[in-house]
């Protein structure tokens, strides 16, 4: 963030809506009068089930001038924690980063730069207890958002619930809006040993 750009990076698998996710955070940035905000998909030989990536970039007050991909992210939302068995993005997890972890289990903290923020919230329970879920398995775009929200100070329940209904509509904003703030009341930090 030292150039006034917030960059952050979303890791999931394909078919957890993390790309949906990128780009829902570039609506909600912009709601909160953010000046410029781009959505940035990695989308290559994607699969279900496959480890995808995608970007985020926003700013308060600049034009976003690179289209390029994130490598020193402020933020990580990680989508699936096996991805964390990944060296390579294990190793992308620098000082000063701030994690946002779908699990429910504990956090082995000694696997992290000492300096790195980490928050935990259970995407996929919240999911299933709210019956949030398509043909392979939970939806984790809206939880993860609301934790983000939470955690990030950058939007409120407000602006979700503007954007999600603004996107999927009153029938299905209902539920997405439940889903976020379930995700928004129950992000909690790790703290390390």
């Amino acid at each position: 963030m030292d150039n006034g750009i917030i960059e952050i990076t979303f890791h999931g698998r394909g078919g957890q809506t993390a790309i949906t996710a990128s780009q829902l955070l570039a609506q909600l940035a912009y709601e909160e009068s953010f000046k410029d905000a781009i959505a940035i998909p990695i989308i290559g030989a994607e699969r279900r089930g496959a480890p995808i990536q995608a970007f985020t970039k926003l700013s308060r007050n600049k034009t976003i001038k690179t289209y390029d991909s994130v490598t020193d992210p402020d933020y990580m939302l990680i989508f699936d924690p096996s991805l964390l068995d990944i060296p390579r993005i294990l190793e992308s997890i620098k000082s000063g980063v701030t994690l946002l972890i779908n699990t429910k289990n504990p956090i082995d903290t000694c696997e992290f730069p000492e300096n790195t923020k980490i928050f935990i919230v259970d995407a996929t329970g919240i999911c299933i207890k709210l019956g949030f879920m398509h043909s392979s398995g939970p939806i984790l775009n809206i939880p993860m958002l609301g934790a983000f929200g939470q955690l990030s100070g950058f939007y409120n329940l407000d602006t979700m619930k503007k954007v999600i209904y603004s996107e999927f509509g009153e029938a299905k904003g209902k539920k997405n809006l439940e889903v976020a703030v379930e995700a928004y009341n129950n992000v909690k930090e790790v703290e390390f040993e």
